[in-house]
């Protein structure tokens, strides 16, 4: 199965302190981290005009004993920590950068202090069709839900994981990795993954659970686009075009082109959300000939288009 094992670098927070040479130092956050899972400190900064090597002293406040200084070549450097024995927390680290010759620092580059987060449990993502980002779907397709833990390292590669799914409030029947799912009708959909997962370390038994939630709205697709008006109109005639979307859930918007080659030529274009299903399009024309329209009407999760031609003469 896919497992992704303990990767978390600490986001960008406070730095403090000067730096020079227009340096800026910046540390990334994808955590929590797992208390037991490895854990990724990433730290770097721009390029500067004084080149490698660097040196990098990590310190970690309450955890003295993974203090560390690493040597790199490039301007930033990885330190994986395993948090062994520690509570569920809030805790802060600090790194200095150097500039280093013969294994002696002589020029300071900065220091960032932050603060970053442990918990007993896992960590994860619920993604719809392999898109952790979706937020709206269709209540006409059926869909892809993974669980995903936010681990990388392998760590949870050879553990045995069990999955318990809850969908507005109804536990499913599906206890894999992946199951599939249809949405029958507009609504906001509370989705739950309970995630356990057991492995054993050189002697130690590890068992970490956590909770995966997903808010996932569901909308109906719009079905037709119908309109009413005629397809002829004098010069200066007003011309009104009768629209309405069948199905769909709002908000709308709609677009609406029309244009006209030679010998005039002419391109107009709109956009407009709408609360409603009926809107209308007027119009005038000032030159004689044939105008191409197109109107599409949208929602979160569909879109259908009509094409018209109106004769002005």
């Amino acid at each position: 199965m896919r497992s992704l094992s303990s990767f978390f670098i600490l986001c960008f927070v406070s730095f403090v302190n000067g730096m020079f040479y227009d340096t800026a130092p910046r540390l990334y956050d994808f955590g929590p981290g797992t208390i037991g899972a490895p854990m990724l400190f990433r730290y770097s900064f721009d390029d500067a005009r004084m080149g490698p090597p660097y040196e990098f002293r990590f310190k970690f406040a309450q955890f003295p004993q993974y203090d560390k200084t690493l040597v790199s070549d490039q301007n930033g450097k990885d330190y994986v920590v395993t948090f062994e024995s520690a509570k569920a927390g809030n805790y802060t680290v600090q790194i200095d950068a150097w500039y280093s010759r013969h294994g002696i620092p002589f020029h300071w580059i900065g220091t960032l202090h932050s603060t970053f987060q442990l918990t007993d449990s896992l960590t994860g993502t619920i993604a719809v069709n392999d898109d952790a980002r979706k937020k709206v779907v269709s209540t006409a397709e059926t869909f892809k839900l993974t669980a995903r833990m936010s681990y990388y390292f392998g760590f949870f590669n050879s553990a045995a994981i069990t999955y318990k799914w809850i969908i507005n409030d109804e536990q499913q029947e599906e206890s894999k990795e992946v199951i599939e799912h249809t949405f029958s009708r507009p609504q906001l959909n509370n989705i739950s993954v309970i995630v356990t997962a057991t492995k054993t370390n050189g002697s130690r038994l590890i068992q970490k659970s956590g909770t995966f939630n997903l808010t996932l709205e569901s909308k109906d697709p719009i079905t037709d686009l119908t309109v009413d008006g005629p397809t002829e109109v004098k010069v200066f005639e007003r011309l009104q075009l009768d629209c309405k979307i069948h199905g769909g859930t709002p908000p709308f918007h709609y677009d609406y082109s029309s244009w006209m080659g030679g010998p005039y030529s002419e391109h107009i274009d709109v956009t407009k959300p709408l609360n409603e299903s009926l809107f209308s399009l007027i119009r005038y024309f000032s030159e004689k000939g044939t105008r191409k329209l197109k109107i599409v009407a949208k929602n979160d999760v569909s879109s259908i288009t009509k094409w018209m031609e109106i004769s002005v003469y």
